[in-house]
């Protein structure tokens, strides 16, 4: 006993005396020289009080950028200097917000500032604030809504659109496809967005544009004289198109007023359309347009949705707390929600989701712009490359930065960033929300493009002949189209398999309907039927237990020929798929917007050609029953009689080891006749046969131990190998089971 402690001692003193000797001198660990301290990203947030549920937002940012900044960390950090984020919260406090941004300024490791929502609170810190943010020389990646309130300072960006050169041009692009000739305005006294919307349109529509009201609010509510008289002015003048800009609350008030009047033009609101239903007002009996950058009716932004998956699910719930403070409550304005389970895919936590990504893709941003930088730059030099990292690699038309979230890119002369929106409608009588029949994307040229909406539902019927290490499945499915241009010639099936002998896809495609008047096929739709071959990206981390992405991603054959999708309503859709192997879970429609980096070898100008793709997915898990009856029930056998074997008296230990010995290269030889899976980590299955080899050979060191005499010998020794094989092995075996049974309920 005594020797078997003195060699341990003799190891372990081995392995402190090694790691002593490659620790760094403690001069060299906590030197104050700059280039060893952590650099700071300041992050500006804006915790809310006001609302009856939390919407999630602040979480999620948080916990996002936490993520990227660990992800940075790991991967050596910015300039070989860990990242620390500074999270600044104003609580919705102007004099806190001025306070935020002051600190962030006086911190000399900030080597970026990201945030800052609020218009107005915006407009406050920089008018005290304005010499020293621009003097500070730090990037700062905003969230300002209006450009004109940075526009003086040269290091301020921000991640939203801007108004002049996105959402002002889009409507009026808008209202010269429809042939408008008569628009009012409709805006909130004093607010500075809608007075720079108001201003913006009176400028550029000119004529156009014959009235222009600006009512005052108080309290969520529109002075009712001022929109008494409002109504009876477009009434008047009989307006093709109200531009209505009043906030989300307030703007259900006034639809309800101009339906009680009996006027119901075609609306332009810029609030979200679910949220002034929210409240559970009656339909309007007319047209609304709405203008989105992200939350499209029916679609997902499939980058969001396959790292929300990826990482799973019950980590990404943001939204839906209650918050006793808010004053809603006790008001009894604010009423409790179902207790069903949180739902992460719902319209407001994906909506959370994308706040905390964006904020995530802008730390990320930070590490991208400053990756060929010089490690020895102190913390001004990284600051100034950054800066012009974003006026060359990032500026809109060169270059792009590909987030979670999206590409991100800035213009030039406004510094915003690069979004087209979308225009989203609520027709009349439809009762749900879907794209625009024309959408509008700015070219290189300032000028922009008409888009047409393809109205496209992929009906997916069987799937076979999944094959894991070919990445690749068969399918076969209807593909039905409406649109002005619809036609199945326009359309590439991007991940349709290619063979290389006749560079062509793989596709068998069949004309069902031309779109002609039909008494059994719908009118102008036009429906196909595809079988065909299709590429998947497996992840065989969990197999056999995992839940495959199964897609059809459908893009633009040409540029000449553009096009957006808009699926059909997900409960509308069928769900009856076939197939062999796998069970289906869910389905979506997710969208990406991709680009094609060129660069010309002439001018060596660099630009990216952007194009919108549209996936239909499929999530499907793997059938396990033919696992559990040729791996687990045979495992489970060969690790029962080998635990059974150590019970043969001592005296047959020529028996015993045979045994085992034997059990465990029938767990080898099984594990050698199952199929070659090609995966690029360790699955779950190779750590089950890893678990039975571990657990065998450790049956053959006990019983290898049982016959040493030094532990024969030795009663606390021999105690000590009774418990791993009486009561540890069989825990070991329980804890694996648990873990195997655990993931098999896992989502993928």
């Amino acid at each position: 006993m005594k020797t078997v402690v003195g060699w341990s001692g003799f190891f372990f003193g081995c392995m402190w005396l090694g790691m002593v000797l490659q620790t760094p001198p403690l001069h060299a660990q906590s030197g104050g020289t700059a280039t060893n301290q952590p650099l700071s990203i300041a992050i500006f947030i804006s915790s809310r009080k006001d609302q009856c549920f939390d919407s999630g937002e602040v979480a999620a940012i948080r916990q996002l950028s936490i993520a990227e900044r660990d992800r940075i960390n790991a991967s050596g950090g910015i300039a070989r200097r860990q990242v620390e984020l500074q999270f600044l919260d104003d609580n919705q406090q102007e004099e806190q917000t001025i306070a935020n941004v002051r600190k962030a300024l006086a911190n000399p490791r900030t080597v970026a500032m990201v945030g800052l929502t609020s218009a107005a609170r915006a407009k406050a810190t920089f008018a005290v604030l304005d010499s020293a943010i621009g003097s500070s020389g730090i990037p700062f990646l905003s969230d300002i809504a209006l450009n004109s309130i940075f526009q003086k300072q040269a290091n301020v960006y921000t991640m939203r659109p801007s108004q002049d050169d996105d959402r002002v041009p889009v409507i009026v692009e808008f209202i010269k496809s429809r042939g408008i000739q008569r628009v009012a305005f409709v805006g909130q006294k004093n607010a500075l967005i809608s007075s720079s919307l108001g201003d913006g349109l009176a400028k550029a529509l000119g004529s156009t544009l014959i009235a222009d009201h600006r009512l005052t609010a108080k309290e969520n509510k529109l002075d009712a004289t001022e929109m008494a008289a409002t109504i009876e002015d477009l009434k008047q003048k009989n307006a093709d198109l109200v531009v209505l800009l009043v906030g989300g609350i307030r703007t259900a008030s006034m639809l309800a007023a101009l339906t009680d009047a009996g006027l119901t033009p075609p609306i332009f609101v810029t609030a979200r359309l679910e949220t002034i239903l929210e409240g559970g007002m009656p339909e309007y009996p007319g047209d609304i347009f709405q203008l989105a950058w992200d939350d499209l009716p029916d679609v997902f932004s499939d980058r969001v949705r396959q790292r929300v998956v990826r990482n799973g699910l019950d980590r990404w719930v943001f939204e839906g707390a209650k918050v006793p403070e808010a004053p809603g409550w006790a008001k009894g304005e604010c009423k409790p929600r179902s207790e069903e389970a949180p739902n992460v895919f719902n319209t407001r936590n994906i909506r959370a989701i994308a706040r905390g990504t964006q904020f995530a893709d802008m730390v990320a941003l930070v590490a991208d712009a400053l990756k060929g930088v010089d490690p020895k730059a102190d913390v001004a030099g990284l600051r100034a490359y950054m800066l012009d990292r974003l006026k060359t690699t990032y500026a809109a038309g060169r270059g792009a930065f590909r987030g979670s979230f999206e590409n991100w890119s800035f213009r030039s002369a406004s510094r915003a960033a690069d979004r087209t929106p979308f225009i989203v409608m609520r027709p009349n009588g439809l009762g749900a929300s879907q794209l625009a029949p024309v959408q509008f994307v700015r070219l290189r040229n300032d000028k922009y493009r008409w888009v047409d909406t393809l109205y496209v539902d992929i009906d997916l019927i069987r799937t076979f002949r999944v094959d894991d290490n070919d990445k690749s499945f068969f399918a076969d499915f209807y593909i039905s189209m409406r649109g002005k241009n619809a036609s199945i010639e326009q359309i590439e099936f991007a991940n349709a398999f290619l063979d290389p002998k006749t560079n062509g896809r793989q596709l068998n495609i069949r004309a069902l309907h031309d779109g002609s008047a039909s008494e059994v096929f719908p009118a102008e739709m036009k429906i196909y039927l595809v079988s065909g071959k299709f590429m998947f990206e497996p992840r065989l981390a969990n197999y056999p237990f995992d839940t495959q992405r199964f897609a059809i991603d459908i893009q633009p054959k040409s540029s000449g020929a553009p096009f957006i999708v808009q699926p059909p309503p997900h409960f509308l859709r069928d769900r009856a798929v076939s197939t062999d192997g796998w069970n289906p879970k869910e389905d979506y429609v997710g969208y990406d917007e991709d680009f094609v980096p060129t660069i010309d070898a002439w001018t060596h100008r660099q630009s990216t050609v952007p194009f919108y793709k549209a996936s239909f997915v499929w999530l499907m898990q793997r059938q396990t029953t033919d696992y559990y009856l040729r791996v687990v029930v045979p495992l489970a056998f060969i690790l029962a009689v080998a635990y059974l074997s150590i019970f043969i008296p001592s005296v047959h230990f020529e028996a015993i080891v045979t045994i085992q010995v034997t059990a465990l290269l029938s767990s080898v030889a099984l594990y050698l006749a199952l199929p070659k899976l090609d995966a690029d980590s360790t699955t779950l299955s190779d750590k089950i046969f890893l678990f039975a080899y571990m657990a065998v050979s450790l049956m053959i060191g006990i019983s290898i131990l049982r016959v040493v005499r030094v532990v024969a010998q030795a009663p606390r020794l021999k105690k000590i190998v009774t418990f791993v094989h009486m009561i540890l092995l069989p825990a070991l075996v329980a804890a694996m089971a648990l873990y195997i049974y655990r993931a098999s309920l896992s989502e993928g």
